[in-house]
């Protein structure tokens, strides 16, 4: 049986809280199968949607046993659900900027699993093998995978990534759902530099008064 959109969305939005845009991009990422075009409306197969929605939640004791790195793929990262691993790791290696402490933790565990989601489902996973800049290292997933695929991870609503167990770094006030989130992301750190640099100017001046 085929639903419209509206629908679909509303099912979504439903049973796994998501919002309109983001419950439109899991349609469009093709994660509830191929979309039926009749004129200009879109619809989908039922069937399918109802599977998506029956996946189950990752295990508790799988994130504990990897503490895997996890991405959300945001709207600026057309990930093709179709296309080989190759091609969608050029799309989830890309212009990443992690802090240098995120950096150490990386490689202090290489090969880090990865996870990347969208709508909070798995939709790639590889082994994180370190930094080229701003760019991940990425070979295709290990065994570890296994415990990923077909599940839906307990972090939508966080950060656009985060290494499960460690403490969240990313800026509270940040919308990592804003397409202009880096520009916040570094008016946020510019401003905690600022702050620093004059408190130790008060500081100094207090000390050396």
């Amino acid at each position: 049986m085929w639903i419209s959109t509206t629908e679909a969305v509303a099912r979504l939005a439903k049973v796994h809280l998501l919002g309109e845009n983001q419950a439109k991009r899991v349609l469009r990422a093709g994660l509830a199968g191929p979309r039926h075009r009749v004129g200009s409306a879109s619809f989908y197969d039922a069937e399918l949607l109802d599977e998506l929605l029956a996946r189950p939640r990752c295990q508790d004791e799988s994130l504990d046993r990897w503490q895997p790195f996890i991405a959300r793929v945001g709207r600026q990262r057309p990930l093709d659900l179709s296309a080989g691993w190759e091609d969608q790791a050029a799309v989830m290696a890309r212009d990443w900027h992690l802090p240098l402490l995120t950096a150490f933790q990386i490689a202090s565990r290489k090969p880090l699993p990865l996870v990347a989601t969208l709508g909070a489902w798995t939709v790639f996973t590889a082994d994180l093998l370190g930094l080229d800049g701003a760019d991940l290292r990425l070979r295709p997933a290990g065994e570890w995978s296994a415990d990923f695929e077909r599940t839906w991870l307990p972090i939508e609503n966080g950060p656009t990534w985060t290494i499960w167990g460690e403490p969240v770094t990313t800026p509270t006030s940040a919308d990592p759902l804003s397409a202009r989130y880096q520009e916040q992301l570094d008016a946020e750190r510019e401003e905690k530099r600022l702050y620093s640099t004059a408190r130790h100017r008060s500081l100094a001046r207090e000390l050396f008064a």
